[in-house]
């Protein structure tokens, strides 16, 4: 797998399946992408879809016959001095995935394009998904704007997640889920710009939307979420709904030598990387 180095950070690309970032790590600190065996997979009627970890682009909103394409196909990778750009041909679902990553000053942007190449379908968003190894705590932040009288923000839930579950904690902030076993459980928040991180080893990786298509985001506005479960974690963001061919959605990485969980909402929640 070719490995880029892009400022402070070092980046393995993987080129028999995705696009996918399959490594991420500051040269100063461990790998903290999530690396899955072959029994990571979902079957469906149209065929098995593995995960393999790292960071994938999907289509939302899940729909198996769409969002579940096996990307188990060559990808094209153009290493530059200061960008990688990750390319493949069309899945069967007629979508072509291209990610473009680059350094700028102490983070990494990193552009998901999404494009219907065939046929007609619904209204489609781009949905960036990273994957982590367990052992870690996600942290999902749930503030919004002082609207006064009026709502400034939701928690959506799935059908698996129990409000009761040990591993959840509520602070004054938002959520902090401990990724400690496979029991399946998902938050999601909106409308405020997406950001999450997961603090693990001693290093805070932080994602945040920077841009992206304009319009409705899919899941009850849930921009925002974590899913914990499978022995992974997953923290992934939504861009909005487009009825044309294209959708973008546009992150910001970042990784922060951090030891607790107070330090980590201060650099999530203040923007030390905006």
């Amino acid at each position: 797998m070719p490995t880029a180095t892009l400022g402070d950070y070092q980046l393995e690309i993987a080129i028999d399946f995705g696009p996918r970032v399959i490594g991420l790590r500051n040269q100063a600190g461990p790998e903290v992408l999530a690396r899955l065996g072959p029994d990571a997979r979902i079957s469906h009627p149209g065929g098995v879809y593995r995960f393999h970890g790292g960071h994938r682009l999907w289509a939302a909103p899940e729909m198996p016959e769409i969002t579940y394409a096996n990307d188990d196909h060559p990808c094209h990778v153009d290493l530059g001095d200061e960008s990688v750009r990750i390319s493949a041909e069309p899945d069967a679902a007629g979508m072509r995935k291209e990610m473009t990553v680059i350094v700028q000053d102490q983070s990494l942007i990193v552009d998901h394009s999404l494009t219907r190449v065939a046929g007609d379908g619904d209204d489609m968003a781009a949905w960036a998904i990273t994957q982590l190894p367990p052992g870690g705590t996600a942290l999902l932040p749930v503030e919004g704007p002082d609207t006064g009288p009026l709502p400034n923000r939701g928690l959506v839930l799935w059908p698996y997640t129990s409000l009761t579950d040990e591993r959840i904690r509520y602070v004054d902030r938002g959520l902090e889920l401990e990724v400690s076993s496979e029991t399946p459980a998902k938050f999601g928040t909106g409308p405020q710009r997406p950001v999450l991180g997961y603090l693990r080893d001693g290093w805070l990786f932080v994602k945040e939307v920077v841009s992206s298509t304009e319009g409705q985001v899919p899941d009850l506005g849930a921009g925002s979420q974590v899913y914990v479960g499978q022995g992974f974690c997953e923290l992934e963001t939504l861009g909005a709904l487009t009825s044309g061919s294209a959708a973008l959605l546009t992150e910001r990485w970042s990784l922060h030598p951090c030891d607790d969980l107070e330090k980590a909402w201060d650099l999530l929640t203040r923007g030390v990387s905006r």
